[in-house]
């Protein structure tokens, strides 16, 4: 990855890619996320990882549309955020999902990391709209 640049649609996109690769490392099972999740139905289970994906999609398409200027994948990179900041603050909030283990402290660490690269990324779209539109 390049380092970041003046063109907040080019830095939100990297910084976007940065926010699903971090959360992906949050994988159920995985190195980070050890709670177990076997208290949920199997219906909340695949619902929320679909929602998961679906976001996670739409913030790679976003991140590859701002890539080239396109400000409708600026506000995809928002609908995104915004979803990510979602999910954290209720699971932070010990909301959903619910399970018998405590939060680890690296998930803990990493959640909050990439709340605060979602509101980054979220301003930085909200600049290169307001720059696309200035005359």
């Amino acid at each position: 990855m390049t380092g970041l640049s003046t063109n907040p649609f080019s830095n939100a996109a990297k910084l976007l890619t940065l926010l699903v690769v971090s959360f992906a490392t949050l994988v159920p099972g995985g190195p980070v996320e050890t709670r177990d999740f076997s208290a949920l139905t199997g219906l909340t289970f695949w619902g929320f990882n679909v929602f998961l994906i679906s976001l996670g999609v739409l913030a790679l398409a976003s991140a590859w549309a701002m890539s080239r200027g396109n400000t409708l994948g600026a506000k995809g990179a928002i609908t995104a955020c915004w979803g990510y900041v979602f999910v954290i603050l209720l699971d932070l909030g010990h909301v959903f999902p619910e399970t018998p283990d405590p939060i680890p402290l690296a998930l803990g660490l990493i959640e909050i990391l990439d709340l605060i690269l979602a509101a980054y990324v979220a301003v930085l779209a909200h600049i290169g709209l307001a720059r696309a539109k200035a005359p």
